[in-house]
């Protein structure tokens, strides 16, 4: 689930921007645009017999094949899909995976001999253990680059957990940050289910949401782990409403910050998928303190369910809530309070992650994959069986005027290639500034 959980912009590496400008060919009418290319990953439905695979997507709603799979590898031999899709600041690219025998990966993306961008394949890498790879994001820790990924499962158990530290450069683990609840007694810093993770200078944030296996344990908190040890300090309870009787389940975090703005105040913003509401937690970086953690969106309220992603553009935060599949948007010079910017974006059940680019005309569009891991009930052979949210599972791409809102398109995964849509990312990076 996914300002890479808003850390820095990553820059286009310049080997890709060479590859792209040498090998695109001169525009005309009715030309390839790769700007409205987007990178997918596709769930597999029981089903329909279908098998896992990562693609290339075209999403412009002006083009004559809109919606059509330009490249495509499946991937057979996993019982579970490749989860999230991130672009390293020299634009490699990686997706964590849900099935243990591939829970992190970097994805093979290359140029064929016309210049046209296809996936060639991925690698599972070696993560020592850690299962179930969510977040990743990239932050230095006493003067070095790391590559930080979030694992639910960690290493396995009922509180498990960790935060894999990695090389960036060879994809080897540095370190392994692990604290169960069982190991480290009451009252003690835990880590537990972590998903979401954002920083900012030397504080990192994960959230603790759920057991991988979605009946064990619900979590309710934040870890905050001080990036100069690599250890867990504290944790910060994000509960109120219980509206369904779950804990509040933490799951998407973003440390707002100058960097994100220039008028953006240090403060963590907190999405709960069970409590759906959106929590504050001022920091103040001189004493290294946090503040009183408030709710600032209530879904109950709003009538809106299981808030999921941080996205956004130059000016605009935006914020999807699976239920009833809605992306709201706010003001980046105002974070961390929640300033309304524009109309919602009325999208389909399971509003999840996004992307942002230019149809072919100029209109500046937004592309919603409405998906939450085909959550379901049972009878349809689906993963799980969770009543109330039975129908996040939409199976679609919207695309909207990013102005007024207005839906243009919408390709449907299931009717036409029988296959959920588990994330949307831009090819080479380009379909987004922001990302948690």
């Amino acid at each position: 689930m996914k300002f890479h959980l808003f850390t820095k912009m990553r820059p286009i590496p310049l080997l890709v921007l060479f590859a792209a400008l040498f090998f695109s060919p001169v525009l005309h009418s009715g030309e390839v645009r790769e700007e409205s290319h987007a990178m997918v990953l596709l769930r597999g439905l029981p089903t329909l017999g279908t098998v896992h695979s990562i693609g290339i997507v075209e999403l412009d709603p002006e083009a004559s094949n809109f919606g059509e799979i330009l490249s495509e590898v499946e991937q057979p031999d996993m019982a579970l899909p490749l989860h999230h899709m991130y672009y390293s600041p020299t634009g490699r690219l990686y997706a964590t995976g849900l099935d243990p025998a591939c829970s992190l990966a970097e994805i093979n993306l290359i140029r064929d001999a016309s210049g046209n961008p296809v996936v060639k394949g991925f690698s599972c890498l070696d993560t020592k253990g850690q299962i179930v790879g969510e977040d990743i994001m990239w932050h230095s820790s006493n003067g070095k680059d790391y590559m930080f990924v979030t694992f639910m499962g960690g290493v396995g158990g009922k509180d498990g957990g960790s935060i894999g530290v990695f090389d960036q450069q060879t994809n080897e683990v540095v370190k392994i940050i692990e604290a169960r609840p069982s190991q480290v007694g009451d009252g003690k810093p835990y880590i537990m289910y972590p998903h979401g993770i954002s920083a900012f200078k030397d504080r990192m944030i994960v959230t603790s949401t759920i057991h991988p296996d979605l009946a064990t344990g619900v979590g309710n908190a934040i870890t905050v782990i001080d990036l100069n040890t690599l250890e867990p300090i504290e944790n910060i309870v994000v509960e109120k409403e219980k509206p369904v009787g779950f804990p509040s389940s933490p799951v998407e975090v973003l440390f707002t910050r100058p960097d994100i703005h220039p008028n953006a105040k240090p403060a963590v913003l907190v999405n709960t998928m069970f409590g759906f509401e959106t929590w504050r937690i001022p920091y103040d970086e001189t004493t290294k303190k946090f503040g009183v953690a408030e709710v600032v969106y209530s879904g109950v309220e709003n009538k809106t369910g299981v808030p999921l992603e941080f996205y956004g553009n130059e000016t605009e935060l935006f914020i999807s809530h699976a239920l009833p599949g809605v992306v709201k948007r706010y003001k980046l010079s105002e974070l961390p309070n929640l300033v309304p910017a524009g109309p919602d974006i009325n999208a389909d059940a399971g509003a999840h992650h996004m992307i942002f680019f230019s149809s072919r005309s100029g209109r500046k569009l937004i592309a919603v994959q409405n998906n939450l891991l085909n959550l379901g009930d049972a009878k349809a052979n689906d993963p799980t069986d969770i009543d109330f949210i039975a129908g996040v599972n939409a199976h679609t791409i919207t695309v909207h005027d990013l102005e007024t809102g207005e839906r243009l398109a919408a390709v449907d995964f299931k009717k036409r290639y029988s296959k959920g849509v588990d994330n949307v990312e831009g090819l080479f990076g380009s379909g987004f500034v922001h990302h948690h």
